[in-house]
């Protein structure tokens, strides 16, 4: 077994940091074959070296548990994100501040929130709840970094090809197998522990209404061009049904480089002409002055989403799911790293609990289950809810937003998720779905 807090990987470190950016490159060593005859024993694999896979390694880790980290990535690698991070991350897992501030690239200290018409705008200005813009390229190295430093073996380019829970957990990679007490999903929206959890919970699969695709690119325009045109709060950019998708298209500027996507629902992603669209909003962007003159043929790089709330099940025997893998997404925006990363360091006080009582069954990991509900779980009901709300009248929730002070609040922060604690979304809801039952003009959207 290699020692602790080795990465292994095939890739160079990552490229030298700019101002407060930390360089979080790793080491360029390959995979080796796994302990004597291929196997190594640890107390929890994670399997997914996202924010939330990574989240839980490091908390794992810290904890003084034996900690292995597979992904099939090489890092650094990119993913499809608008890369917004809510303050909450940091006030809730301070642990991780020295790691996450380095890298982050601005804060966004307003929201323009844009009608499908374009006859109405939000302006909401977050006042000290200001989110901050991060490269999940960058970001989620530095995690890897984290857990690492934290003491976890972290494997990647190395994929788990399948799992065997004959007297504990046995994760099979080509590189060799890796045994442990404990497994936990982080692989995102298709991950197959997630599917094992499904199966013995009796949960069914997602369906296109509950799936999402998010679609980005992230150009350089250069600073002179980010000041004209974004000044120094960086304003945050947000259009509702951008050519009638059902879902919105942004545009969050980072330090020399804008993040630009839309997102929605598969039902609809799938019906779209991708190419055009991307055209038709680099368009509207250009003639508001958000983007510079040019035709681009953008690069888009695209990832699912689970927009049908968190699973009802979130555990089996020896394995907890985390993050995108359990729908731990918000159904009005998408967001979902900080319920991930969340999630991951309520899954290792669980995973304590069980290893200090040597139980592992479903029922005594259903207290990671209860954790997460208790902390989130309804805030993102309250989500789901809202956002069959928004994105069924959204021409309506904008045009309150201009005449009532307070909805405009709740709106803008229902959708960012930027207020601790989420304004406690049940009376907002309420406020909303009267303010939209009394719009004089319903035909409209």
């Amino acid at each position: 077994m290699g020692a602790a807090g080795a990465v292994h990987q095939g890739k160079p470190p990552l490229f030298a940091a700019r101002h407060r950016r930390a360089a979080v490159g790793s080491s360029a060593r390959a995979v080796p074959r796994l302990g004597r005859g291929g196997m190594s024993d640890y107390d929890v694999v994670v399997c997914g070296g996202g924010p939330s896979g990574t989240t839980t390694a490091f908390y794992a880790a810290r904890a003084g548990l034996r900690v292995a980290l597979v992904d099939r990535a090489k890092f650094p690698r990119d993913k499809a994100c608008g890369g917004l991070l809510t303050p909450r991350v940091l006030s809730e897992l301070p642990e991780l501040a020295p790691f996450i501030e380095p890298v982050i690239e601005c804060a966004s200290h307003d929201v323009r929130l844009y009608s499908p018409s374009l006859k109405y705008r939000i302006d909401f200005d977050f006042g000290p709840y200001t989110p901050w813009n991060i490269r999940r390229e960058i970001f989620d190295n530095a995690l890897l970094e984290a857990a690492r430093e934290a003491g976890a073996e972290v494997f990647t380019g190395t994929r788990a090809s399948s799992f065997d829970f004959n007297g504990g957990v046995t994760v099979a990679t080509p590189q060799g197998d890796l045994s442990a007490q404990v497994v936990v999903g982080a692989m995102g929206a298709n991950d197959a522990l997630a599917q094992r959890v499904r199966e013995a919970r009796g949960v069914a699969p997602w369906h296109d209404g509950e799936i999402g695709t998010a679609l980005m690119w992230e150009p350089e325009v250069g600073r002179d061009f980010m000041e004209h045109a974004f000044g120094d709060k960086r304003s945050l950019l947000v259009h509702f049904r951008p050519a009638g998708i059902e879902g919105y298209g942004w545009v969050f500027p980072k330090d020399t480089i804008l993040n630009i996507g839309f997102g929605g629902y598969n039902r609809t992603i799938k019906s779209i002409n991708v190419r055009e669209i991307w055209k038709d909003y680099l368009e509207l962007l250009r003639n508001d002055g958000y983007f510079p003159a040019g035709d681009p043929d953008p690069p888009v790089k695209g990832a699912p989403l689970p927009l049908g709330g968190p699973l009802r099940a979130t555990t089996a025997e020896r394995t907890l799911i985390v993050g995108d893998s359990a729908g731990m997404v918000s159904p009005l925006s998408g967001e979902g790293i900080y319920y991930g990363m969340h999630a991951g360091k309520l899954a290792v006080e669980t995973i304590q609990q069980a290893l200090a009582s040597g139980d592992f069954s479903q029922r005594a990991l259903d207290s990671y289950h209860r954790a997460w509900q208790h902390a989130f779980g309804q805030e993102l009901r309250d989500l789901s809810f809202f956002a069959k709300l928004a994105l069924k009248f959204p021409e309506r929730m904008v045009y309150y937003g201009t005449r009532d002070p307070k909805m405009c609040e709740i709106f803008a922060d229902l959708f960012l998720g930027v207020t601790p604690g989420g304004l406690g979304k049940r009376k907002p809801v309420a406020r909303a779905l009267r303010n939209v039952i009394r719009y004089p003009y319903f035909g409209w959207g």
